[in-house]
């Protein structure tokens, strides 16, 4: 990675590009959750988060393309209430993009750090499995904000009537974070326990390696593709042993992802569906704490329309599970509900613009019926001036059960930000 990078600064450096330029932003924001617990006394987090953002986009001739993005963020928080001691304060510097691409007129290939986005669903996408997310940003400001760069190598041939093949290496392995910034202390950390916890990450090698393909085509007015990924759980699965003192152990275990979507057009509304089916997978069981080997499908289907100023999107998705009966750790789970589960959640989006653009208003929504739990956000937009906005937002978590939305119960925040844009 850190070869590829000083390429690309050589190459910048060096090269007559025929479009770069530098764009970017600064965005400061104060959030607030304030209430966490139910007991007595005050329980709420404040925080102050800035970042600083910049991006720059070249082309060089016919054939090479580079790209180098990243930010720098920040942090003050008064965190007592979720773990953190006095003031936490951190700070990091990341990469979104940066990577080259060679072009010819029927084959690209890219390498560096990138950011790539499979599926067609709204924030919630089964196959979008190639990056790992930030669940923080995920829920503040939502998934494109949220997903984090993995270093790869990507090609794509396309062939003829619209068809591409695109086929993804994934050589080191990056985690989901629930926050980059001190997660330890972050009130949307689902992992922070008393008892002492040790992550084994996949080593750099065979350990770490992923890969998948996906084909893309067109189908006389349905845009449709299937794909294939063998990749590691972001996000660990967490194992009690006792042996001596109590110790929880976290995993990355590995999965393979058969995935299809499609999308066309009926009248003035859009359809969208999309299927994932983890043919080996590991379930979290969190009463036995322990993984467990089974299957998992993940599906959905979307409309949306478009009209003027405002767009709307609602889209149903359908969650399976079920262990592994061939495997002898997995079968006293057997008809366990908290594993071999059936799920489904209804999401809404909606967008409009008012002013001429100059005032936003974005409303999501997930709600589960059968854990009767839901997820709302609201986020408005003004602009100041040329390029300067602020905004805010409000996001309100409702019910309680063992899924990501359920588990966030008391998690409600609302922030304000001022961004600036150069």
């Amino acid at each position: 990675m850190r070869l590829v990078a000083a390429a690309a600064v050589a190459v910048l450096l060096h090269a007559q590009p025929a479009v770069a330029q530098f764009t970017g932003h600064v965005s400061v924001i104060f959030d607030a959750l304030p209430d966490l617990d139910d007991a007595e006394g005050r329980q709420s987090v404040t925080e102050l988060r800035a970042r600083v953002f910049a991006e720059r986009h070249d082309e060089i001739g016919a054939h090479l393309r580079i790209h180098v993005g990243g930010y720098v963020d920040g942090l003050i928080a008064d965190r007592e209430s979720s773990g953190g001691m006095g003031t936490t304060t951190d700070a990091i510097v990341r990469p979104t993009d940066v990577y080259v691409d060679l072009v010819t007129t029927r084959v690209e290939v890219r390498a560096g750090a990138s950011r790539v986005v499979w599926g067609r669903l709204d924030e919630f996408q089964p196959t979008d499995v190639v990056n790992p997310i930030d669940l923080a940003r995920f829920l503040m400001e939502g998934r494109s904000e949220a997903r984090l760069f993995v270093g790869l190598i990507r090609g794509r041939v396309f062939l003829p009537k619209s068809t591409v093949v695109e086929g993804i290496v994934v050589p080191a392995f990056r985690r989901g974070r629930f926050d980059q910034l001190d997660e330890g202390s972050s009130p949307f950390n689902l992992t922070r326990t008393l008892i002492r916890t040790v992550r084994d990450e996949p080593a750099f090698g065979s350990e770490s390696l992923q890969g998948g393909v996906r084909l893309t085509s067109t189908s006389g007015r349905v845009d449709w593709s299937l794909s294939a990924f063998r990749g590691l759980r972001p996000f660990p699965t967490s194992t009690l042993t006792v042996d001596g003192a109590p110790l929880i152990r976290e995993s990355f275990p590995r999965f393979t992802m058969l995935g299809g979507d499609f999308e066309t057009v009926h009248g003035q509304w859009g359809v969208r569906g999309e299927v994932a089916a983890f043919v080996d997978d590991e379930l979290q069981s969190l009463r036995a704490v322990r993984g467990v080997r089974g299957h998992s499908v993940n599906a959905g289907v979307g409309v949306d329309r478009r009209a003027g100023d405002y767009r709307i999107a609602a889209n149903a998705l359908w969650l399976w599970g079920a262990v592994d009966r061939d495997d002898p750790a997995a079968r006293p789970f057997v008809g366990d509900e908290e594993v071999e589960r059936t799920d489904v959640s209804l999401v809404l989006a909606a967008d409009r613009s008012f002013a001429r653009e100059t005032r936003t208003l974005r409303v999501f929504g997930v709600y589960d019926p059968v854990d009767a739990t839901m997820f709302t956000r609201v986020i408005g937009a003004v602009s100041l001036r040329d390029n300067w906005w602020i905004e805010g937002s409000a996001g309100v978590f409702t019910g309680t059960s063992i899924d990501v939305i359920g588990r966030l119960t008391r998690r409600d925040f609302a922030y304000a930000r001022l961004k600036v844009f150069f």
